[in-house]
């Protein structure tokens, strides 16, 4: 009988050598930094390398015949007749973690029925786009590749139970563009499909091909999974490797984008088994990131929960306090720093709610705005003030200027303009009579529709004031173009006036840019007598503070302008000429004291 050969079996001939190769790859991997662990079929261990016995914490020689299942994290066994290639979490001595791959299973150095892992420091590496040998039938995001939001829950049970059952704590980090929606917006969709590949992209570059689980759950918001954390601090440096990695601009076609995001980050050392409980505490730290300016990272505390319970109780409670009549409005009066006359009110909503007495604004008019309830309670404010000043010319009080604040969800509704106009016919009232208060960052930012929407105020007669004025960034020349009838003076630049002088200099320039364009301004914040004096010789137009009257109910204050039947100079001179700044060079503070 003739010898075989290789040349009678050329299918055998590729199947010794891809052997071959296979086994010296094994060979090397035996020489290297990684540990090498042999199982036989019921995985007991046959023979390891030192590597791998010092990252299980065993001598060699101790290692043979224990199970490699002793070490494994979690429930389950490592048998080599398992499908593979797989990744499985090991734990190591004083709390550490290895993964142990499964990189060959059949025959080892002629013996049959073995499978050989491949130990090495760190959990399975898992980031970014789904790799078909370590997850053959992983679930993926379309448009980035990145894990999707199943199977990023998929990940982070199994990160949690590797974490309880070794005792090291994970981070989990919860990511959302800044300004994604108005990028999307103006660009288009294509344009934002572009942009978070790039963020996908972007992403997996900055972690690189380490231990970190990086997902895509949905819209802008993404997510990454960091087991084997050290400390806070270590999970800090992952969140600023991320943040440094968004500085460079993103062109898109002829556009340069500068793209930022808002990081929250929630320590996780096994005190409970809740996977939503985490994800939950992610949100809150990134909502105070976005809080705190956007483009940073903040870690979940306690009282982020303790306030987040609060604000849950808070919208509760706002819903349906309109229909249970618990909203009130109060008016705080506007002078004129000429003739001591009352020339208007602001309108400012208040919510008495039983039990509790009158809520500050700032605590419930932002959850207002975050839950759409401003829409319908921003119309009821509009409708309740003009009625209330149509009802005060009905007593023969002098006519008043009425101001209304809008909040960005009202400006942004395209029935805005429809609905001031339909309520100030509805109630017969002077348009002019009406002054709409936006902020000055809302109004000047460069939003789609801004412009039309104050046009078609002008068009009515209606008003408009910019609130806070000198606080945000203004642009001259937008503002220029802008239909503005009102400068408000930010409280802040009041306050210490008239002893401060760069308070004193920013009001005389705040006053003489609203003047040259023909605008009334009104100063904010007003206590003082020797305030309202300085405000007056620097030229602006009216006061409202507590000098002139508090905010009260419209009982309160159709008895208290009854009482005001005539002019009032209140201690103030009525020299009203416009200094300029130059002026304030020879304007020493014994000039404005009473």
């Amino acid at each position: 009988m003739r010898s075989a050969s290789f040349d009678d079996d050329p299918g055998g001939s590729r199947r010794w050598f891809a052997r071959r190769r296979r086994d010296d790859a094994l060979d090397a991997l035996a020489s290297s930094d990684c540990g090498v662990v042999v199982c036989d079929s019921a995985g007991r261990i046959t023979s390891a390398t030192d590597v791998a016995a010092r990252l299980l914490g065993e001598a060699p020689s101790a290692l043979q015949g224990q199970l490699l299942s002793n070490w494994l994290v979690g429930d389950g066994i490592l048998l080599p007749t398992q499908t593979g290639p797989h990744w499985r979490m090991l734990r190591g001595p004083r709390g550490k973690v290895w993964s142990a791959l499964l990189v060959h299973a059949g025959t080892w150095n002629g013996t049959e029925g073995l499978g050989v892992y491949l130990i090495q420091p760190g959990a399975p590496p898992v980031v970014g786009r789904s790799s078909e040998t370590a997850r053959p039938a992983r679930r993926t995001d379309p448009l980035t590749g990145l894990n999707d939001r199943s199977a990023f829950q998929d990940d982070l049970a199994s990160a949690m139970a590797g974490a309880r059952a070794s005792g090291v704590a994970l981070a989990l980090m919860f990511l959302d563009l800044d300004d994604f929606k108005r990028i999307n917006d103006s660009l288009g969709h294509a344009a934002g499909d572009a942009l978070l590949r790039h963020v996908a992209d972007t992403l997996c570059l900055a972690l690189g091909e380490g231990r970190a689980h990086v997902s895509r759950i949905g819209g802008d918001e993404f997510t990454v999974i960091v087991p084997g954390i050290g400390c806070a601090e270590d999970a800090a440096l992952v969140a600023q490797r991320v943040l440094d990695a968004f500085e460079p601009t993103f062109r898109l076609g002829r556009t340069e984008l500068q793209v930022s995001t808002s990081i929250g980050i929630a320590l996780y050392d096994g005190g409970h088994d809740d996977p939503d409980r985490l994800l939950r505490e992610t949100d809150m730290a990134m909502y105070r990131s976005k809080q705190r300016g956007r483009g940073t990272y903040s870690f979940f505390s306690p009282e982020m929960g303790a306030q987040a319970a609060a604000r849950v109780e808070l919208e509760s409670g706002l819903r349906g306090a309109l229909e249970r009549d618990e909203f009130v409005l109060h008016y705080q009066p506007k002078v004129s720093l000429e003739t001591g006359r009352v020339v208007g009110v602001e309108a400012l909503l208040r919510w008495r709610r039983p039990g509790r007495g009158l809520i500050p604004p700032d605590r419930f008019v932002p959850v207002l705005e975050s839950t759409r309830l401003i829409l319908t309670v921003g119309a009821w404010v509009l409708r309740t003030a003009c009625a209330d000043l149509v009802s005060w010319d009905r007593l023969g009080l002098p006519p008043l200027v009425m101001a209304v604040n809008l909040s960005p969800r009202q400006l942004a509704q395209p029935f805005l303009a429809r609905m001031v106009d339909d309520t100030v016919r509805e109630h017969g009232l002077d348009p002019g009579r009406l002054e709409l208060e936006l902020t000055e960052s809302l109004l000047l930012e460069e939003r789609t529709g801004t412009t039309d929407v104050l046009d078609a105020f002008a068009r009515m007669g209606v008003r408009v004031a910019i609130d806070d004025f000198g606080t945000g960034h203004s642009s001259l020349s937008r503002l220029k173009r802008l239909d503005v009838d009102t400068l408000k003076i930010d409280r802040s630049f009041v306050a210490e006036l008239p002893h401060d002088r760069e308070d004193l200099a920013i009001a005389s320039a705040i006053v003489a840019m609203g003047r040259s364009l023909q605008m009334r301004v009104v100063a904010e914040g007003v206590e003082t007598p020797a305030q309202a004096r300085c405000l007056a010789r620097l030229g602006c137009h009216e006061a409202q503070g507590w000098l002139v009257g508090r905010p009260m109910p419209a009982a309160e204050l159709v008895a208290w302008l009854q009482d005001r039947d005539r002019p009032r100079r209140d201690g103030w001179d009525g020299d009203t000429e416009p200094m300029t700044l130059m002026s304030l060079e020879t304007l020493g503070t014994h000039d404005l004291e009473i």
